[in-house]
């Protein structure tokens, strides 16, 4: 036991240092280094019984595809199982299954004889409710037309806002821009004024002189405040601005009208809410006769003949939408989160073995569900171009492509061996000599895994199933060839295997 464990130390340092110098080791220690570990499979091997055949491969480049394979079933979206909504005898069915139908399309009708009392009435009074929210609805023309005088109004209003508050270029607070407007006008009215008074005034008027004073003044006043409203805008005040300001007055005054008027004929509303209910309630009743499709879609099954009897809630037919076909699968709570939207997704059917289909991952539950004993998510596939072949309630079998990588170099999982917690590869050189060489996985699949800094290249050979209980096997894997010298270990084999496939 104290042998293997200075052969494993030794080993643990010995692929340290060949990291740290990698060029200077490789010729002088990979036969000591392989030598080493085939001693500690041994020594910590020695009760096991199994041996496996050791073989060269060369690698290949190719497409890295990681997945997450599960099994989900296909449903349309939207779908729907129609039922009646009463008793009766079926006296129609305008459709058959295979047949696509319009949203509002009636499928099937009772037969008028054998529908209840009550449906008939309803039939009577619906036109008669028809009538009368026609007459509340052309007799509200006044109402009508304050509810388009206001609609207008608040659109103009909202554009004529826009509009001021784009002059706003430093965001003062509109309550001062409007108190220092405010004081700008009046001084300019003032300046008018004055103006007004001088220009009237002759020149030998004694109070000429006073009012130029005052009218200087006035300007002054004006010239201040328009200073400081520009000040506040950003901007200045000029043509463009005073123009959408006044506007926007204009529309706050237009709109208030609008209100006014608006109110006082709304009373006629609520006559117009509850002869449009009256009308709903009763085409209720009546359809409740017939099955009438909810959307456009096309029908899955009818268990509906002519003549037979049927009770309201008895499904008559259904509806699928098969132009979108989703398949829900359960992603556990390990996988959901390498999940994203948008991602491609290979899909089988058992049903169609001779075809491959392609979708789309177009919805992940963010709630996890446990009622299965571990917390699973749900995520729904689209399939992308659905034909007549697929069937809702078809197994699918859905491979959801979490991680690509183009053109990258496939190593395969056999080739990679863990020793002391360190990954290795065994490279076999130009002159069939074997290097042990350090390498860090970057992402793993079934069979192949992709590494992260490496330098291995496509057409570079390695050695897989490199697991051994003894030296005997070990020599016997490679047809009993095995010596050190020239800086490793020389493997003579026949086995080359060929490229592996893409992943």
């Amino acid at each position: 036991m104290r042998l293997k464990e200075t052969f494993s130390s030794f080993v643990q340092k010995f692929v340290q240092y060949y990291k740290d110098h990698k060029k200077r080791t490789i010729a002088i220690g990979s036969g000591i280094l392989l030598v080493a570990t085939l001693l500690v499979a041994i020594l910590g091997g020695r009760n096991k019984q199994q041996s496996s055949e050791t073989q060269i491969i060369t690698l290949s480049s190719g497409n890295f595809s990681k997945t997450i394979d599960i099994v989900g079933n296909v449903k349309a979206v939207p779908s729907a199982a129609i039922a009646w909504g009463a008793s009766g005898t079926i006296g129609e069915v305008y459709y058959s299954v295979g047949d696509s139908v319009s949203e509002g399309t009636v499928i099937a009708k009772l037969a008028d004889g054998s529908i209840s009392a009550s449906i008939l009435e309803a039939q009577t009074d619906l036109l008669s409710a028809q009538y009368e929210l026609d007459r509340v609805m052309n007799s509200d023309s006044d109402f009508q037309t304050a509810a388009q005088a206001l609609e207008d109004a608040e659109y103009d209003y909202r554009a004529k806002k826009d509009a001021r508050d784009y002059w706003n270029f430093n965001g003062t607070d509109q309550a001062l821009i409007d108190q220092t407007r405010s004081a700008y006008h009046t001084a300019d009215i003032e300046v008018w004024n004055l103006q007004k008074q001088y220009d009237a005034l002759a020149t030998d008027d004694p109070d000429k002189e006073n009012t130029y004073t005052a009218l200087q003044n006035a300007i002054l006043t004006r010239d201040k405040a328009l200073r400081n409203l520009n000040y506040l805008l950003g901007h200045s005040y000029d043509h463009s601005v005073e123009t959408d300001y006044i506007e926007y007055n204009m529309a706050v005054a237009v709109l208030e009208e609008a209100r006014i008027t608006y109110q006082r004929y709304l009373d006629n509303s609520d006559e117009i809410a509850a002869a449009q209910a009256k009308v709903q309630a009763l085409e209720n009743t009546v359809n409740s006769a017939s099955i009438i499709a909810p959307f456009d879609g096309v029908i899955t099954d009818i268990s509906a003949n002519v003549g037979e009897s049927v009770s309201s809630g008895e499904t008559g037919v259904q509806l699928d939408n098969l132009s979108n076909l989703v398949i829900e699968v359960s992603v556990s709570e390990v996988d959901v989160n390498d999940i994203k939207l948008g991602q491609t997704v290979n899909i089988t059917f058992d049903a169609i073995p001779s075809k491959k289909y392609q979708g789309t991952v177009t919805g992940i539950s963010q709630a996890g569900d446990d009622s299965s004993g571990m917390v699973e998510f749900k995520v729904s596939i689209t399939v992308t171009e659905p034909d007549d072949e697929i069937k809702p309630g078809f197994t699918a079998v859905a491979s959801i492509i979490v991680q690509e990588i183009e053109n990258a170099v496939l190593v395969p999982n056999l080739a990679i061996q863990s020793l002391n917690g360190n990954s290795i590869v065994m490279v076999v050189t130009e002159d069939g000599s074997i290097v042990p060489t350090p390498v860090e996985v970057e992402v793993s699949g079934d069979s192949y895994s992709v590494l992260k800094n490496s330098t291995l290249r496509e057409g570079d050979q390695v050695v897989i199933q490199l697991d051994l209980t003894s030296i005997s096997d070990f020599a016997g894997g490679f047809g009993g060839a095995m010596f050190l010298g020239g800086g490793g270990m020389r493997v003579n084999s026949d086995t080359d295997l060929q490229s592996p496939p893409e992943q």
